[in-house]
């Protein structure tokens, strides 16, 4: 099983004087550029015939924009919305609700569309049981690890690649 791990574009900044600032962190959309690039990294996973069974993203606008860009340029065509992929989510109650599904969905490769820190951390976490915070993604960037057979567990990965958007576009 291969899980790709992929931050959300470039977002709009965020309002400091906003009232209610959570609301206004899950509201902040992508901007041109960040549509742009997160665009051209779909079209280069398409030249590459990279694909996906399922992509899995965080409720707020930012990341659901980049998931439904792959899903316009038809990387892939199953989308779920999880709130475990919030900023600050726990790897600990994905992993259960993920492995918890039926091992007969042949679903080999999903994409999480996310936010950081939480994605660098859970790639650590997947590969060496441990955050040592030296894995950094890039807005746009992907991380892919793939898993001996198709249980994600933590500690079990091996890291398949690591690519900034700047490599992709």
């Amino acid at each position: 099983m291969y899980l790709y791990l992929i931050r959300h574009g470039i977002a709009v900044d965020s309002d400091p004087f906003a009232l209610d600032q959570m609301a206004n962190d899950e509201a902040r959309s992508l901007t041109k550029v960040g549509r742009k690039k997160v665009e051209q990294v779909a079209d280069r996973l398409a030249k590459l015939e990279i694909t996906f069974d399922l992509v899995i993203t965080s409720p707020l606008v930012r990341a659901q924009q980049t998931a439904d860009i792959l899903i316009d340029k038809q990387i892939s065509t199953k989308l779920e919305i999880s709130e475990d992929l919030k900023p600050m989510g726990r790897i600990e109650s994905w992993l259960m609700g993920w492995n918890e599904r039926d091992p007969q969905s042949s679903i080999s490769t999903i994409a999480l569309v996310g936010h950081e820190p939480n994605l660098s951390e859970w790639a650590e976490l997947l590969m060496f049981g441990k955050v040592y915070h030296q894995i950094i993604l890039k807005k746009g960037g992907i991380i892919s690890l793939k898993f001996p057979g198709d249980r994600v567990a933590i500690g079990m990965a091996q890291l398949a690649c690591l690519i900034s958007p700047k490599y992709l576009i």
